[in-house]
C-alpha cells in the first residue's frame, strides 16, 4: 500500500464504528497523534498515526464500519496522488468520470416529506443547483447541491419521508479535482433555503456555501435542538463550531429539544433533562438485562478480616515508595486470591455451552469493572498466577488509565474469566453485582470497616472486607459458594497462605 497513506490497524476487531473525526482537510499531523475515534460494543478506542504530514484527504465518515487495513488519511508526498477511491465509487473509466452519493444534510432528528422534487435522472445539474424540497410541520427546507454533475439515479420519492445522511441522488461528475472533494461528515450538499410556516424566511448563502467543521458531540446537540449548523458561525479553529456556540444559541433562541419520546409524560411534573446513551452505555445495559433474565443468580455475602492484610499493605507501600513508584491496593490481593480460588474450585472459572456442555478454562484471567465516562468497562488481567502482587498493581493502573482516556484495545478486554467489581473506595456495603456472561461468577467488593469481633473472651476491633459472590445457580450449589468464600477469606486473613 502506498506509504503516504494511514490505515485502520490490527485492533483485534474487525467491525468497528467511526464515532469521531479529530482532525481536518489541510491539518499538519505528527506520529501518533490521535486521528479518529472507533467504538465497538465494549470500547471505544482513539486511533493514532503512524506517520506524520499533511492532510490531503479523510477516507472515513462518522458512522462509517471500519476493520484492519482500512484506509484512515492520504497525507500529501511528493507524489502526484492517482486515485480517488476516498468515499467515492468510481468505475472503470474513473478518469473521466466519477460517481458520489448526494446526500440528505444534517436536517435534526426528525423525518421530512418529500414535498417536491426538482431534478429529473439523466439532467445535467450546476453546482449549487437546488435538488428537493421537503417539509415537517414547521419547516419548509431547499436542499442544493454542492456538485455540478450529471444526474444518475435518483433515491428518494415523492411523498416519502427522508432523514439526515439518506441519499437523494447519485451523481456522476466530470474530473473532480482533489480540492472538491469533501470527506467530512458526508458534507455533499446543503441547505439552501429554510421557510417557516408563518412567513419568516431564513436563506441561506446561494453563491459559494460556507463550510462548517463540528464533532460528533456538537452535531448530537444539533440534532435535539433541530439546529441547522449552517445557521452558527463558530469561533474554533477553521470556523469550528464549539460547545460554547450551540449553547450560546439554544440561550440565544431559546430553543426547546426536540426529543419527545415520553417526556412529555414526565415535564408536566417539573423540569427534565433527556440524554442519549452512548453505544458502550447501550450494550452495556442490552448485555445486564440479558444476563439478569437468563441467568439464575444466587447471590452470597460474608465479611473477611483484613486487618492483618491491611497492616502488610501500608507497609510494603512505605517501602515501594521510592523503589517502584507505585502503590499497592487490596484489590490487587483480590485478584490473586481469587486466580487461586478459580483454581481450587473449577466450576466458577467455567462457561455453560448450550445449556447441555460445560466448559471448563485451565487459564486464569481476572476482569475489573473499570467505571469511565463512556460507560462501565471490564478491562483483564491475564495469567494472573504467573504474576506477583507487584506486577499485577502495575497492571490495574495501566488498565484503568487506557479504559478512562479510550486507549483500551479489543483484546484488552476478551478473554475474562471472573470480574470483580470493586467499590471499595465509596461508602458502601454488601450489594448483588451481576454476573457478566460467558462467565458464572463475579465478586463484589465493598468499603472495609472496622467492626467490633468477639474473640471468646473480649471485643476486639478488627478490619472488615465485606465481599459478595453472585454465581449461576445451574452450575454451582450454594455449598459451592460458601466454601468459595470460605477459601477467600482465609487466603485473605493470612497471605501466607498463598505460599503453600
Amino acid at each position: 500500500m502506498n506509504n503516504n497513506i494511514i490505515i485502520l490497524p490490527d485492533i483485534g476487531n474487525d467491525n468497528m464504528k467511526v464515532t469521531e473525526i479529530l482532525v481536518q482537510l489541510g491539518d499538519y499531523i505528527y506520529k501518533d497523534q490521535s486521528i479518529i475515534v472507533v467504538e465497538s460494543d465494549k470500547t471505544s478506542i482513539e486511533v493514532p498515526a503512524d506517520q506524520e504530514g499533511e492532510i490531503k484527504k479523510i477516507c472515513v465518515n462518522v458512522g462509517d464500519i471500519v476493520h484492519t487495513n482500512s484506509p484512515i488519511l492520504i497525507l500529501l508526498n511528493k507524489e502526484k496522488l492517482t486515485n480517488n477511491t476516498l468515499g467515492i465509487n468510481s468505475t472503470k473509466q474513473n478518469k473521466i468520470h466519477n460517481t458520489i452519493n448526494i446526500l440528505v444534510p444534517d436536517i435534526g432528528i426528525q423525518k421530512m416529506l418529500v414535498k417536491k422534487i426538482l431534478v429529473n435522472e439523466k439532467e445535467q445539474i450546476q453546482k449549487n443547483q437546488s435538488l428537493v424540497i421537503i417539509q415537517d410541520k414547521t419547516n419548509i427546507i431547499e436542499i442544493a447541491s454542492l456538485y455540478a454533475g450529471y444526474i444518475n439515479t435518483i433515491h428518494i420519492k415523492l411523498n416519502s419521508y427522508i432523514k439526515s445522511n439518506d441519499i437523494i441522488i447519485t451523481l456522476c461528475i466530470n474530473k473532480i479535482s482533489n480540492e472538491n472533494i469533501i470527506l467530512n461528515y458526508n458534507m455533499t450538499s446543503f441547505i439552501k433555503k429554510n421557510n417557516m410556516k408563518g412567513g419568516t424566511q431564513i436563506i441561506q448563502k446561494q453563491t459559494e456555501p460556507e463550510y462548517f467543521y463540528a464533532t460528533p458531540y456538537i452535531r448530537k446537540i444539533a440534532r435535539q435542538f433541530n439546529i441547522n449548523l449552517s445557521t452558527i458561525k463558530g469561533s474554533g479553529n477553521k470556523n469550528r463550531i464549539t460547545k460554547e456556540d450551540i449553547m450560546q444559541y439554544i440561550k440565544n433562541n431559546n430553543l426547546d429539544n426536540v426529543r419527545t419520546n415520553d417526556k412529555n409524560i414526565h415535564e408536566k411534573y417539573g423540569p427534565i433533562e433527556i440524554i442519549i446513551l452512548n453505544n458502550i452505555q447501550k450494550a452495556t445495559s442490552i448485555n445486564l438485562t440479558n444476563n439478569w433474565k437468563n441467568i439464575p443468580h444466587v447471590t452470597q455475602h460474608i465479611q473477611a478480616d483484613i486487618t492483618e492484610l491491611e497492616s502488610f499493605r501500608i507497609k510494603k507501600n512505605y517501602e515501594l515508595k521510592n523503589t517502584h513508584n507505585i502503590k499497592i491496593t487490596i484489590l490487587s490481593f483480590m485478584i490473586k486470591i481469587c486466580a487461586h480460588a478459580l483454581k481450587q474450585f473449577p466450576y466458577f472459572n467455567s462457561s455453560i455451552i448450550d445449556e447441555t456442555t460445560l466448559i471448563l478454562k485451565k487459564y486464569y484471567n481476572i476482569g475489573i469493572a473499570v467505571n469511565t465516562p463512556q460507560g462501565l468497562i471490564v478491562p483483564i488481567i491475564f495469567n494472573v498466577l504467573d504474576k506477583n502482587i507487584i506486577e499485577i498493581s502495575k497492571e490495574i493502573i495501566l488498565l484503568a488509565n487506557k479504559a478512562k482516556n479510550n486507549k483500551l484495545m479489543p483484546q484488552d478486554i476478551k478473554g475474562g474469566c471472573f470480574t470483580i467489581s470493586n467499590l471499595g473506595q465509596l461508602r458502601s456495603n454488601f450489594f448483588t453485582p451481576i454476573i457478566n456472561a460467558p462467565e458464572v461468577s463475579i465478586l463484589g467488593i465493598s468499603q472495609a470497616m472496622i467492626q467490633p469481633i468477639w474473640d471468646g473472651n473480649k471485643f476486639i476491633p478488627k478490619l472488615m472486607l465485606p465481599l459478595s459472590l453472585s454465581y449461576d445457580h445451574r452450575i454451582i450449589n450454594g455449598v459451592d459458594g460458601v466454601m468459595f468464600l470460605n477459601f477467600i477469606c482465609d487466603l485473605i486473613s493470612d497471605i501466607r497462605n498463598l505460599l503453600i
